[in-house]
């Protein structure tokens, strides 16, 4: 993904792939689901996902977690973001939703293990009002009996337009870079003054990393680097100004606006697909055969090469013996 190409898609993935920030942002801005959840138990999934009927296909951020049930059970679930910055709502969302949550049940099949809930969160970005239902029997209210077999669908809207300034402000000590990216979202379209709140607070909390990929997507969106670094002039000091502007260069940040800028991104989520990966062949593992050792776990854990851990969780649902896998493993090791 370049940032110069989608730059909005690019910043959203930077705050929203860290499983810190997408707790912070249900339990400050979806309490109500948040308490279904269990803490610290959210984990990036794999962001490419396959079905029997249809091609693999990429989906937004995807994050597997434990949640409770009205009795208190805990049962596995997963907390599906998609990520919509157009300027008008996409008619085509809910069947993406639909799509994605039926490739979900195909995997669960797949593992013979129970449906797992899906819960989608849209998190809206345009400018013009969200003008498709989210829950599709309401469209109706003649159907009677019939609404039961109508397709079914249901997802949540969060639309930053209409997230109150002063509520982001308020919050901002709980989750600095998490806010912060919020409130850029928010009002990148407007003048570039209305961003000086949150980067006085980045500074001030030395949250560094957040801060570059603000100022990135800022320019980039803006185009108005000159315009930034006053701000942050005025806002740090002329010595806190240029230990910034230093480290940028150094980072290569001002350069990575014209190559690599979507690097820092690209490692993270590779990172999480490759821990997600090691997980996930190990769980295949443990659901067909029922124990899987520490040493072997230990062996799959110790392998860093996506390609080679995405081919091995093919192989893992194909195997018809622990040998036999650990007999694929020798040959990849090799």
């Amino acid at each position: 993904m370049s940032i110069e190409k989608s730059p909005h898609d690019w910043f959203f993935k930077m705050i929203f792939s860290q499983k810190q920030n997408v707790e912070s942002f249900l339990e400050i801005f979806l309490p109500q689901l948040y308490e279904c959840i269990i803490p610290n138990s959210l984990k990036l999934s794999d962001t490419e996902k396959f079905s029997k009927k249809y091609k693999k296909f990429f989906l937004d951020l995807a994050f597997d977690c434990k949640l409770k049930d009205k009795e208190g059970n805990t049962i596995d679930g997963q907390i599906y973001i998609v990520f919509e910055h157009k300027s008008y709502p996409d008619k085509h969302t809910p069947s993406q939703i639909s799509f994605y949550k039926s490739v979900m049940m195909e995997e669960d099949e797949r593992l013979s293990r129970p449906y797992r809930p899906v819960i989608p969160i849209v998190f809206y970005h345009g400018e013009k009002s969200w003008n498709i239902p989210t829950d599709i029997p309401q469209q109706f209210n003649t159907l009677g009996n019939l609404e039961k077999y109508l397709h079914s669908l249901s997802y949540i809207l969060f639309d930053v337009s209409k997230v109150d300034e002063s509520f982001l402000i308020e919050k901002i000590y709980l989750n600095a870079c998490l806010i912060s990216g919020v409130f850029t979202l928010k009002n990148i379209f407007k003048d570039l003054k209305y961003l000086r709140p949150v980067l006085e607070k980045l500074i001030l909390d030395d949250v560094k990393d957040c801060l570059y990929i603000i100022i990135d997507y800022t320019v980039i969106v803006k185009k108005d680097l000159e315009t930034i670094e006053k701000i942050l002039e005025e806002i740090g000091g002329e010595e806190k100004m240029m230990t910034l502007t230093e480290k940028w260069k150094m980072e290569g940040l001002k350069k990575g606006m014209e190559e690599g800028l979507q690097q820092g991104l690209q490692q993270g989520l590779q990172q999480g697909q490759i821990l997600d990966a090691q997980d996930s062949i190990i769980e295949i593992l443990e659901a067909k055969f029922d124990f899987v050792s520490e040493d072997l776990k230990n062996k799959v854990k110790s392998i860093n090469d996506l390609t080679v851990l995405k081919d091995l969780r093919k192989r893992a649902v194909k195997v018809n013996s622990i040998e036999e896998f650990i007999s694929i493993l020798k040959e990849k090791q090799e």
